[in-house]
């Protein structure tokens, strides 16, 4: 009866995926590794804009697919915060006219507009040659759950895939309220475990490593990142609904980047990380929602990769504003590389445009491009002594001294 059932499911997957690609109406949109192994995402965080888009936004999002020149574009989530669609155009058109497939997660500012839901701005998305966003099952949390197999670049085996989360939005009570943010929820994730499953089935029994996708930071991440708290101090303190509580203050060797304001979790947890972690396919979750922080840090075996926001429309900052690049290698997918592509990189190159068009001048770009490489060395100097610091302290206390066992 099992194996029935998990014939029936994998059945039911490729279907859906024949679906998905035929609906985007070429055979061009199934995602696949490059003759020599290798596939590059550009994922665009909080760009978080209005009609008219900013122009210098237009720019870089130009400049920065005719730099990588990606095989994919993820929107994390904080995409297009208006309801004039005339912005759509003007976000996607230059990955239309280069023909670069995209996709997108929703973030909790795409969702807060009463009088355009997230099902219409995905059917909104999915006039765009190239969108390959699809909502899996519309009884799930959120909208437009979805994920995204990247085949072989030779034949049909499934090399990789990609998991697209609908992290919610602002929570409120009753009376107004305001509760903090959404999580990722127990629907969801029952969905990912069946749909790992059928795709484990498909791969031959062999789970396939993936990345996930999803803009706001998970609360496991912030236990981790931070330092617990014996006591609540309100709004100077995380205060999770399951009574749990940690300061603002990051400890600095468990992440490779920066955190420049404290992160915005959801405030509950499903069990997400735990469920990923068990189906031993997600090597990294990257999200959005924190514009000024950009880090890789190792969450309990799973990465979970911070995005600056690339945003000219609200708040940014001048040293990371940008996008993200992840390169995948076909000959060792149980691996990754990641790295920052900054405005103030793109705009201090031969030919840029950014600077034309952006009240900042030039010589801010420079002095920014100047100041990162400081701010990380600084940065490497401190996690290198909080190391030492804190194997000098574990050095200092004497091991548990226990009775022996007389027999």
């Amino acid at each position: 009866m099992k194996k029935i059932i998990s014939i029936l499911l994998v059945i039911s997957m490729l279907f859906s995926l024949s679906v998905t690609v035929f609906a985007a109406g070429t055979e061009e949109t199934v995602l696949r590794f490059r003759k020599d192994g290798t596939f590059k995402i550009l994922v665009l965080a909080d760009v978080q804009d209005v009609y008219p888009i900013d122009d210098a936004m237009v720019a870089f999002i130009n400049e920065a697919l005719d730099y990588s020149k990606p095989d994919l574009v993820v929107f994390d989530g904080d995409n297009i915060v208006t309801e004039d669609v005339r912005a759509y155009e003007q976000l996607l058109y230059p990955l239309v006219s280069r023909n670069v497939p995209f996709t997108f997660v929703f973030g909790n500012h795409d969702v807060e507009r009463e009088n355009f839901t997230a099902e219409q701005q995905l059917a909104e998305y999915q006039k765009y040659p190239g969108c390959l966003a699809f909502d899996a099952d519309p009884a799930l949390h959120g909208c437009a759950n979805h994920n995204l197999l990247i085949y072989s670049s030779k034949g049909n085996d499934i090399a990789f895939n990609l998991w697209m989360f609908d992290s919610g939005t602002s929570l409120h009570a009753d009376n107004g309220e305001w509760l903090g943010y959404d999580w990722v929820r127990a629907d969801q994730i029952e969905w990912y475990n069946k749909t790992r499953d059928a795709i484990t089935e498909a791969n031959g029994g062999k789970v396939v490593p993936a990345i996930a996708f999803q803009h706001i930071i998970p609360k496991e991440a912030v236990e981790v990142l931070f330092y617990e708290s014996d006591v609540s101090m309100g709004e100077l303190t995380y205060n999770f609904n399951d009574g749990s509580v940690y300061s603002y203050i990051p400890k600095i060797e468990t992440f490779d980047g920066y955190i420049f304001e404290k992160s915005c979790p959801g405030n509950g947890s499903d069990g997400q990380w735990d469920a990923m972690k068990a189906g031993g396919d997600v090597l990294a979750v990257v999200v959005g929602h924190d514009h000024v922080n950009s880090f890789v840090a190792d969450i309990n075996g799973i990465d979970l990769v911070q995005t600056p926001g690339a945003t000219y429309h609200s708040y940014y900052n001048k040293m990371l504003q940008g996008a993200r690049i992840i390169e995948l290698d076909e000959g060792d997918l149980d691996s990754y590389y990641t790295y920052e592509l900054t405005s103030s990189f793109l705009a201090t190159q031969s030919g840029s445009t950014i600077t034309d068009t952006d009240s900042r001048s030039e010589a801010s770009y420079t002095i920014s491009n100047i100041m990162l490489p400081i701010v990380n060395m600084f940065m490497e100097f401190l996690r290198d002594f909080f190391k030492i610091f804190s194997g000098s302290i574990g050095e200092m206390i004497p091991p548990e001294v226990t009775e022996p066992v007389v027999e």
